[in-house]
């Protein structure tokens, strides 16, 4: 038996199986003390996977329309929403679940992470807003503006930011750009059907098709463009990296308190939010996930909160920090700053009385959440 304790080893152990356990069965292969197993699920049809279903207790009146949902949703993604209707330990479905129910969850789920991709939207939008024009105008001890061009100094950065990397790989993608321009003008110039006025102005339409383009057709220096078309150059990982970490603290400061935040919290939820983005943008369950990341909870009277936290005993046990409701939150407290008119919440209402059965205490959701003091004047 071979037993892997270092978590960082166990990626290149698996893919070397066969020369280090020699002629040992896989079945007795072993990661951090968890006996792992070959995979030998054949594959099935969507009708042998209803009827397995069916078989397992599912109610599913109309096989068809099931069938036509398996075919563009797949029994792998809608499967793992028919766990909470399943009797844990036989992965029997208990009375009366059907196959509407997962369906139901489902649809909760995807329009939940909607929801949340447009909130994630306003302020990944007002969050590179900031950082670009606090830092920008902000001025040194002579009096002048950091200006335009801030982050090509890494006076501006903690020791441990990477800069010199940053520089580079915004480098790349303006050279990336720059390519695709070039061989964009080539395909033109080949249409020989056009006449050299037709060539010019679609050529002129490229160049001026996105930002990048248009800085790499008016300006050769400096080699890198403007912060405000940096900032839209960066994923929103490395827009948190960078955020967190700024060397000036005044700043930090500055930029979270203009998002209704402290600067602690801000690069707590910065961080938070980024793992929800992906999750949404990779269509990955997320109404009961238990997240990785647990979001700080403001302890300034300064900063819109609930009136009271959630506790374990009030979720059936589940933390409250690490359950979407937190993210929910959190969004709706930055939403009463960059968007205060906003019908988020009145949208978030709304979605949760469409789906009445759903587990709020999965979500870390107390019941009647809705009449907390902090929800009040975005349902109104």
């Amino acid at each position: 038996m071979k037993i892997i304790t270092d978590p960082c080893k166990i990626t290149h152990n698996i893919l070397a199986m066969p020369l280090i356990l020699d002629n040992a069965q896989i079945g007795e292969f072993f990661i951090l003390g968890i006996k792992m197993t070959t995979f030998n699920k054949p594959e099935k049809s969507n009708l042998e996977l209803i009827a397995e279903w069916k078989k397992r207790g599912l109610l599913i009146p109309d096989e068809q329309r099931a069938q036509r949902y398996l075919d563009f949703i797949s029994y792998y993604r809608l499967s793992a929403y028919s766990i909470p209707f399943q009797i844990s330990a036989s992965h029997q479905f208990r009375a009366n679940a059907s196959f509407d129910d997962i369906l139901d969850l489902y649809i909760f789920d995807r329009e939940l992470r909607l929801l949340i991709m447009d909130a994630i939207e306003r302020i990944e939008v007002a969050v590179r807003t900031q950082i670009c024009n606090v830092i920008s105008l902000a001025k040194d001890q002579n009096n002048n503006t950091f200006g335009a061009f801030w982050y090509l100094d890494g006076k501006h950065f903690l020791r441990k930011f990477p800069h010199f990397r940053f520089l580079a790989n915004l480098e790349k993608q303006l050279l990336e750009e720059k390519e695709r321009l070039e061989r964009d003008i080539q395909h033109i110039s080949k249409r020989k059907q056009l006449s050299q006025a037709q060539q010019q102005a679609l050529i002129s339409n490229a160049k001026k098709e996105n930002f990048l383009r248009h800085y790499l057709s008016q300006y050769d220096e400096p080699r890198l463009p403007p912060c405000w078309m940096m900032m839209e150059m960066l994923t929103w990982g490395e827009l948190s990296h960078l955020y967190a970490n700024l060397q000036s603290s005044a700043l930090k400061k500055q930029i979270a308190v203009n998002l209704g935040l402290n600067s602690e919290i801000l690069e707590s939820w910065l961080k938070a939010f980024n793992s929800i983005r992906n999750i949404c943008a990779h269509h990955s369950r997320l109404w009961n996930r238990e997240l990785g990341i647990a979001i700080k909870i403001p302890q300034s009277s300064q900063i819109k909160w609930l009136s009271t936290t959630p506790q374990r005993s009030q979720l059936n046990n589940v933390q409250f920090e690490r359950r979407i409701y937190s993210i929910l939150v959190a969004l709706q407290t930055v939403l009463y700053t960059v968007s205060p008119k906003s019908s988020w919440a009145k949208r978030l209402k709304a979605l949760m009385d469409k789906h009445p059965k759903i587990s709020l205490f999965n979500m870390g959701m107390p019941n009647m959440w809705y009449q907390d003091n902090f929800w009040q004047p975005a349902l109104k």
